[in-house]
């Protein structure tokens, strides 16, 4: 009997661990610390997304936990003022205990439960003390620079260089013998590739041309693609948009090749690469700059659309969709969409047949108030412009009152081409030119392309200019 209530016991003690390890238990000791309640935050991309909150006990201990596991990656403990504690890795097992004094969190912390992250606070630790080292010695040379080639000179950058060559070795081992450790594919992707070795020396010098080239040739040589879990890690963000705002040409053929290049990397693992198309596509969305929505519509029609890569998020599939449809159509360099509008006598107005070399297509409101501080430009810059450059202005008011409407025309004088957007021939102009608030511009070339778009006066002013400046330089050196 005694035996069968043994083996009893063993088995209901067996289940009572595999049920832990389906969830999380994260056990946070703060010496010293007068919070009462911390938070727990992920990684994720470059944004951080709050998890779960935990409250001082009785023992003094915050207690993050949960029936269902935490997705493996690098989580931020934080207090309630959200200023951080600390960072650490979740990977594997998610029964961790975490003790540290927050006003020394490195040199003071103990982890149970977690190699991983044990592995990660002894290297925090070590280069901490490498820092403290160098410190004193690198203040001696800023303090006798004006001395660089006495003997004292030579023998204190002689110990500084040895001692950055053994952080480097350090930091290169950490990482190449801790490979499935989430710490230390982080601490690698967030070091240089050793990218020198790869230019040629000549009598000693490095060809400095190829420096540029070579660097981005191997920026992620040191990114494990095939570990999905540096998603979740703020390396993620900071590297491909370092890649893509300060390495890459900023042109869209540019820009596209690199898509693609990074997109090839990603594939090495099938969520890094759903993430990946993910986070271009949103970087280019959202960004400020003008033409780079044509990346936006590219990276969804190459990998998305056609199914090459899954959709991060399949619910929001079809306004994705949706969206590129519409930008599609008004992307730089694109024959704009035509407009057949009625003018204040009810004379259908064509945009595609107005002739002039500029046409500048202006959606605009009477009532709307940065209409009415932009107008006084508008029509400075139609007198500047009109007979100089062969400018005209195609203005479509969106007023639902036509009495206001041709009042403010008539009050301001406005000569150009004045038609109002309900009174269309041609289909909605909210659709057809994304139209979500006024004032928004267009300016098309004389074949009416679309040169700018969503600038106002002094810019579109300057685009003018510089064309017109460029045509002429380049009309002087044809002349023989």
């Amino acid at each position: 009997m005694k035996n069968i209530i043994a083996f009893l016991f063993v088995l209901c003690f067996s289940a009572g661990l595999l049920a832990a390890e389906k969830g999380y238990k994260i056990t946070v000791k703060l010496t010293g610390s007068s919070d009462t309640s911390l938070l727990l935050a992920h990684y994720y991309g470059n944004k951080q997304y709050l998890d779960d909150t935990a409250f001082r006990n009785r023992q003094g201990l915050f207690v993050f936990e949960g029936k269902e596991k935490l997705k493996d990656g690098m989580y931020i403990v934080a207090g309630v003022a959200k200023s951080k504690y600390f960072d650490f890795f979740l990977t594997g097992s998610q029964q961790i205990d975490f003790a540290c004094d927050p006003a020394n969190v490195v040199n003071t912390m103990q982890v149970k439960g977690s190699d991983d992250n044990k592995a990660f606070y002894a290297y925090i630790k070590y280069l901490g003390n490498k820092q403290t080292e160098i410190e004193p010695l690198s203040a001696w040379m800023k303090a006798n620079r004006s001395h660089p080639e006495s003997d004292s000179t030579k023998l204190v950058k002689a110990r500084i260089d040895a001692i950055d060559e053994e952080a480097k070795a350090y930091i290169k081992n950490f990482y190449t013998s801790n490979p499935a450790y989430l710490s230390a594919n982080f601490v690698k992707a967030s070091n240089e590739a050793e990218y020198l070795q790869y230019i040629a020396v000549t009598d000693g010098k490095i060809d400095s041309s190829r420096i540029y080239p070579t660097y981005k040739e191997h920026y992620f040589d040191n990114f494990t693609f095939e570990d999905s879990r540096l998603i979740y890690t703020p390396v993620f963000g900071q590297k491909v948009d370092f890649y893509f705002d300060k390495l890459v040409v900023p042109v869209l053929d540019s820009l596209q090749k690199d898509i693609d290049r990074v997109m090839t990397f990603a594939s090495a693992n099938k969520e890094m690469e759903t993430y990946m198309a993910w986070f271009l596509s949103l970087k280019y969305e959202t960004s400020q700059v003008m033409g780079h929505d044509a990346l936006f519509v590219y990276i969804v029609r190459k990998y998305l659309e056609t199914g090459k890569v899954g959709w991060q998020y399949p619910e929001v599939k079809g306004n994705i969709l949706k969206r590129i449809n519409t930008l599609d159509p008004l992307l730089l360099g694109k024959t704009a969409p035509n407009l057949i509008l009625l003018d204040t006598s009810n004379v259908a107005c064509s945009l595609l047949a107005t002739k002039a070399k500029y046409t500048l297509l202006f959606f605009w409101e009477s009532n709307c108030g940065h209409c009415q501080q932009e107008m006084p430009k508008v029509l400075k810059f139609y007198e500047e412009f009109h007979s100089k450059y062969g400018l005209e202005i195609f203005a479509v008011s969106t007023d639902t009152s036509l009495v206001k409407w041709k009042a403010f025309i008539s009050k301001n004088k406005m000569s150009w081409i004045n038609v109002n957007g309900h009174l269309s021939l041609s289909g909605n102009y909210h659709t057809l030119y994304d139209i979500r608030s006024t004032p928004v511009m267009y300016l098309l070339d004389e074949d009416k392309k679309i040169l700018t778009k969503f600038l106002l006066m002094d810019e579109i002013s300057n685009v003018i200019r510089k064309r017109e400046e460029a045509a002429e330089k380049n009309k002087k050196e044809k002349t023989p």
